[in-house]
């Protein structure tokens, strides 16, 4: 009977440890380790979408021609009020969360400059919904009325609409290897004035 109980005791503390095994190794897969990146690191180059490198290059670039090419066009003894529309994506990849970054990045970086004031996505959002208007609807003259009427009606009027745009071009180079082009255009339009302004910033990538 000792004997019986202790082969059982035995093959017991074999599938407990075993057991401890499996979950130890099912562990380390499904949670990834993680950790703060200094100020001084740069940004990580995504291995299969655009990632953090690139769009800041793409968002940094393409602002700060903008904003130079309308602000020696344009002279105003206040900061002009900005509304930025959320990115149009006509790329091959899904923004995702970058989505909101876009949209933050280039508001910050509009705001830093000190000639402009940036509206909070929250206002034109609800200035879509209540017009029923679409990004593109913006350019007929009457509707881009409608929505900036609801927008000054909030009390946050815009006397610049900036439009963003990504796309992207893709060259096959063989079996998993592949160049892709990312170009973020940003299109702003002065509603005093009816000027229109483009910039594009492009960034090139090589995936293997």
């Amino acid at each position: 009977m000792d004997l019986l109980q202790g082969n059982q005791m035995k093959k017991l503390f074999s599938v407990v440890c075993v057991l401890g095994a499996v979950l130890s190794l099912l562990s380390s897969c499904s949670m990834p380790a993680g950790r703060i990146m200094k100020n001084t690191e740069p940004d990580s180059v995504g291995s299969r979408a655009a990632g953090a490198a690139a769009f800041d290059q793409l968002l940094s670039g393409a602002v700060n021609k903008l904003l130079l090419s309308h602000g020696a066009a344009r002279e105003a003894a206040t900061k002009l009020s900005v509304a930025v529309l959320r990115v149009e994506n006509a790329s091959a990849e899904e923004l995702g969360d970058w989505q909101e970054q876009i949209f933050d990045k280039i508001s910050t970086s509009i705001n830093e400059s000190g000639r402009y004031q940036t509206i909070s996505m929250r206002y034109i959002d609800a200035g879509l919904r209540e017009s029923r208007l679409k990004n593109s609807d913006l350019f007929i003259p009457a509707k881009r009325r409608v929505f900036l009427d609801i927008l000054e009606a909030a009390k946050v009027p815009a006397q610049v609409l900036i439009f963003p745009k990504l796309t992207t071009g893709t060259t096959e180079l063989g079996p998993k290897r592949a160049q892709r082009n990312y170009l973020l255009t940003l299109e702003l339009v002065d509603i005093s004035t009816g000027r229109d302004f483009r910039v594009s910033e492009e960034v090139r990538k090589a995936y293997r």
